[in-house]
């Protein structure tokens, strides 16, 4: 298996993170890893989000065969149960198996399934297509809602307070072990409640103050407990609730509580690490570990950094279609190496990539478009795109800097400086929408002139707003002078990335804008991985990114100082310590915090609408994150001897990404 090095420092950070959810995600992700952006969503422009329910109700999947009691598989599966190495299909699937209905049809089992990644810093790539969680979403009929999963069902009770989750009798791990409430229990109570593993408990299932008391009722039911309802924790779960799943019998061997110190430290010692924390981190590692137990649809067999990386159907599967057969359809799924975006082009125009919408990218629709034939695939118009934007941080480390960055007429003046109109046609055809971020048509707190404020061109008014805020003195060259008589001077630093053109040149294009109303604007691009660490370390005064459009409050710190934000990155520190950390923000921002705060905890779908709302209103208003337009067109290539692949998909990573089409029911038609 691979070896992956962490220190104690990056291992706190990393495991804090990893209890949450094991793959950072923005827009995807929980708070970013030091090194790490997370990756924006996307908003449709016509879709329905989740109803902001909430208890949102076990939707009645299917749950009957058609071969009532008869099971198929695999033929790789069928000659090892006949040689004696597999226990017969009937006993590997659970008594009470998810029963899936096709996108289209019932599949045949085929092959490898192929996409291509840039190796081992690319891998949530992977994570998408192959994760399970308690919950899932399922976008079939075109209404995004919220299903059972991994568990069978839910009892919600107390408003919202208490769940009950029942699992699947019989389920069990790849390599046949059962899957029980143990293994809850044993990320419960040694995993994220061990403070070497997890120094902070995961924030996501935290209400109130204090975090979820998880129970065993049975080996087939466990109970979670909050102080306060939890009217969100479903859709939480289908965002990030994989986190939960440890097999204990076989991490066991890594834990101090389990295994015998003299043969821990032995392990510890031949795995050439440090501590029995770090040899437990690298061996739960369901990407890089190929031994690690998974309840995925395939488990990885050869890990990066090889020139591909290979995860292979797992026997013990617990879906199976209408027709009886065990899911997945598709023997493997490899995902070839490629070293930048140039060689995925290549390798998908040259045909060599059956489903995939990451690394696509706006930027390249004609050029995919006029490559369908002779690559034999067909380019899907998925809903979604990048929504470059500049962070203002109202949290400046420099107090003179953090005044003017505060102040709402400056963040307006610098809008209309800006001619994004220009830059829709400059750089996107025409085919973006100018404005602001303040999530998008499809969100469920999402209003009809949302981001729209400020959005003219007007230099006239910009000019106007910057001499009303005691910025009418300039310096020699021509530049406007802070209020304390310095030079204003605005670096935006964005690291190397595609928003339809390289996103160094939209920024660049802005830096110009303002510096035509007397700014000294600069535009800057770094190593992401710098990029991270910066901003993590709240050292930038304008990060320069993309952004979540929809769904954001599975990830709130896009637009509220919530474990991580770009705009208030030692306010948001403020928040996840609960006081013990950063710095109390003012009443303006501490406000959003405390209408999150009470988002969450909302039973009531109607209550919780209006505070999603009072948000985003205070981000109309106010623009601490300035916008210049939204693209929301992301091409999605799909081989056209697929079956079962979304149709118009939406490009979230919230939402598992191409993991939205159900990659365990895709099939090849031969």
């Amino acid at each position: 298996m691979t070896k992956v090095r962490v220190s104690r420092r990056s291992f706190m950070v990393l495991s804090a993170i990893s209890a949450t959810t094991a793959v950072a995600t923005a827009c995807g992700g929980a708070a970013p890893a030091a090194t790490v952006a997370p990756e924006a969503t996307s908003a449709p422009a016509a879709t329905a989000a989740p109803a902001a329910t909430a208890v949102p109700a076990v939707t009645a999947a299917p749950t009957t065969v058609e071969a009532a009691g008869k099971f198929q598989e695999a033929p790789s599966l069928a000659a090892l149960v006949a040689s004696g190495d597999l226990p017969p299909v009937e006993e590997r699937v659970p008594s009470e198996p998810l029963v899936v209905e096709p996108l289209e049809e019932v599949g045949q089992y085929s092959e490898d399934l192929h996409r291509v990644l840039t190796g081992p810093a690319d891998l949530s790539g992977y994570a998408h297509v192959v994760q399970d969680a308690f919950a899932r979403f399922d976008y079939s009929t075109g209404q995004l809602k919220i299903i059972p999963n991994i568990v069978k069902s839910w009892d919600i009770e107390e408003n919202g307070a208490l769940y009950t989750f029942h699992l699947r009798n019989g389920m069990k791990w790849s390599d046949g072990a059962p899957f029980t409430a143990d293994d809850i229990m044993f990320w419960y109570e040694d995993m994220a409640s061990n403070q070497e593993l997890s120094p902070v408990f995961p924030g996501w299932l935290s209400v109130g103050g204090e975090s979820v008391v998880i129970e065993k009722v049975d080996d087939y039911t466990v109970t979670f407990r909050f102080a306060k309802p939890y009217g969100i924790l479903l859709e939480v779960m289908g965002f990030r609730g994989e986190g939960i799943l440890a097999p204990k019998h076989y991490l066991s061997q890594f834990h101090p509580t389990y295994a015998e110190k003299g043969d821990l430290d032995k392990a510890v010692k031949d795995a050439d690490f440090e501590e029995w924390y770090q040899l437990f981190a690298n061996r739960n590692d369901y990407r890089n570990n190929p031994d690690l137990p998974v309840l995925y649809a395939w488990k990885v067999e050869t890990p990066f950094p090889g020139q591909r990386m290979v995860a292979v159907r797992n026997p013990y599967y617990w879906k199976v279609d209408t027709a009886g057969n065990q899911l997945p359809y598709f023997e493997r799924l490899v995902c070839d190496l490629a070293e930048n975006n140039e060689v995925i082009m290549m390798k998908a125009i040259a045909g060599e990539v059956d489903l995939q919408y990451r690394h696509m990218g706006f930027a390249n629709f004609s050029l995919l478009k006029e490559n369908e034939e002779g690559g034999d695939y067909r380019v899907r118009e998925w809903i979604g795109g990048p929504f470059p934007c500049i962070y203002t941080n109202q949290s400046a480390m420099d107090p003179a800097q953090r005044e003017v960055l505060a102040t709402k007429d400056f963040r307006h003046a610098l809008s209309y400086a800006i001619n994004r109109d220009e830059c829709n046609d400059l750089f996107w055809h025409s085919l973006a929408i100018p404005g602001h971020p303040c999530a998008g048509p499809g969100d469920p707190f999402w209003k009809e002139g949302f981001g729209q404020t400020a959005i003219e061109y007007d230099p006239d008014k910009a000019n106007q707003l910057l001499d009303s805020i005691g910025m009418d003195q300039r310096d020699g060259d021509g530049y406007r002078l802070r209020p304390d008589g310095k030079r204003l001077q605005l670096l935006m630093e964005a690291y190397p990335s595609e928003m339809g053109v390289p996103a160094i040149d939209i920024f660049s294009q802005v830096a110009m804008y303002w510096q035509e109303v007397g700014i000294d604007a600069q535009a800057k691009e770094i190593e992401r991985s710098l990029w991270g660490q910066r901003v993590s370390a709240n050292e930038m005064d304008m990060p320069a990114y993309d952004i979540d459009k929809i769904l954001w409050m599975l990830d709130p710190g896009w637009y509220v100082p919530y474990g991580f934000c770009y705009w208030a990155g030692a306010f948001a520190q403020w928040q996840a310590s609960g006081g013990q950390a950063g710095e109390e923000p003012p009443a303006e921002i501490r406000e959003i915090i405390e209408w999150y705060d009470k988002l969450r905890e909302e039973a009531d779908p109607d209550k919780r609408l209006e505070w999603g709302q009072k948000i985003l209103e205070r981000h109309n208003e106010m623009i601490y994150v300035i916008g210049v337009c939204n693209i929301d067109l992301q091409p999605c290539v799909v081989k056209n001897d697929l079956v079962n692949v979304l149709e118009n998909g939406l490009a979230v990573p919230a939402i598992r990404q191409e993991g939205l089409t159900w990659p365990f029911q895709v099939w090849r038609r031969s």
